[in-house]
């Protein structure tokens, strides 16, 4: 098919929204679909789908240079795009907007798939200022609900949009996410043993200060034995988790990574890496934890939003409001036994399996294509 796929916004490459819209792109081009990228200014095509897959049959379109702001970004995809996309509808077969979540058309000339990450501004009080909540909870929805093909990347995304975009039961589609291939012969370095959480650090959302309290909390031998490793790109309040890093008793073993890309670097992170937390308040999906699960990584996640669906019982899980909880089943997994501890891998890898870009970019297809949900 000739797609139109929305990458917009892209967040520098460093956001869940941008690591979905390479995953989507790629699969979507590896299954021989043309595709024509909606960028936004500076953004390459080589960004989104690396060097060795730009090229033919793809080519790029970038926004105007004054979107480069939020705001504007958003009246323009929402206004101004649904027309340049009627001039141009006799050259696509369909769209794909990777972020309905965030931006959405007025009016929709093709056949679109919008797929919604998640809807934690409903979900975390004082996520976004009132001007954005007011676009989110209002605007977006209104104008998302009119694509038509509404995908969600979880089901626990689905219920969300049921209850709070008034979406009718059953019409969401819920396609789970893939994740980066774990490379062939991959293996864990011998003595890893570092505690892992990968996410853009902010506060309060993805969790970072309770996570720090709980380790805070594990008996000195335990932490000194398991470094706690916090990767990725400072975002909202990373001044408030660093403080509290600071602060907690075992500072010394708590490093901050920053942000850390798919690569060498990224492999090289997961070689050291022994055990993995996902202690978000809330997620669409969480990438990250499939991703360790796939590599044999023993995890632990909070119970809540879509993270125990994606762990389907392969990860020790907690309350991630509750400190202790959370201290409760980092000492569970780190002092596992290896029987246990190697059952759980067992699931971990098996849950893991059923997640694939491929089989999520076919779901798309199918919808654009009008064969059902």
């Amino acid at each position: 098919m000739r797609l139109l796929v929305s990458c917009i916004p892209f967040d520098g490459g460093k956001s869940g929204i941008s690591v979905y819209t390479r995953g989507t792109a790629r699969a979507l081009r590896a299954r021989g679909n043309e595709l024509t990228l909606l960028v936004e200014p500076g953004v390459t095509g080589e960004d989104i789908l690396g060097e060795e897959r730009a090229g033919a049959g793809v080519r790029v379109v970038e926004a105007p240079g004054w979107t480069r702001r939020a705001a504007a970004s958003m009246v323009w995809h929402l206004f101004a795009l649904p027309g340049w996309v009627r001039r141009h509808r006799a050259e696509f077969d369909g769209m794909v907007i990777c972020a309905a979540n965030r931006r959405v058309c007025a009016r929709y000339p093709l056949p679109t798939a919008a797929t919604v990450h998640d809807l934690a501004n409903f979900r975390i009080p004082g996520k976004y200022s009132r001007s954005r909540m007011f676009y989110l909870a209002h605007v977006l929805p209104h104008y998302a609900k009119k694509a038509g093909r509404l995908v969600a990347v979880s089901a626990a995304t689905a219920a969300d949009m049921e209850r709070f975009w008034g979406c009718a039961a059953g019409s969401v589609a819920v396609l789970h996410e893939g994740f980066p291939e774990v490379p062939a012969g991959w293996t864990r370095r011998a003595g890893a043993r570092n505690l892992l959480y990968i996410s853009r650090i902010e506060h309060p959302g993805k969790n970072h200060v309770r996570l720090v309290e709980a380790y805070g909390r594990l008996p000195r031998a335990l932490a000194e034995a398991h470094p706690l490793v916090l990767a990725g790109a400072d975002w909202k309040d990373a001044e408030v988790v660093k403080s509290a890093a600071a602060a907690s008793p075992h500072a010394d073993l708590i490093r901050f990574a920053g942000f850390v890309p798919q690569g060498a670097a990224m492999e090289e992170l997961w070689g050291k890496t022994a055990f993995y937390v996902f202690p978000s308040l809330f997620e669409g999906f969480g990438l990250s934890l499939a991703e360790a699960m796939a590599r044999g990584i023993p995890c632990a996640c909070s119970g809540n939003g879509a993270l125990a669906e994606v762990a389907g019982g392969a990860a020790e899980t907690f309350d991630p409001e509750d400190p202790a909880d959370i201290a409760r089943a980092l000492e569970q997994l780190l002092g596992e036994g290896e029987t246990a501890r190697a059952e759980r891998v067992k699931r971990g890898l098996a849950r893991a399996k059923e997640f694939s870009w491929d089989a999520h970019a076919a779901g798309l297809e199918r919808l654009i294509m009008g064969d059902g949900r």
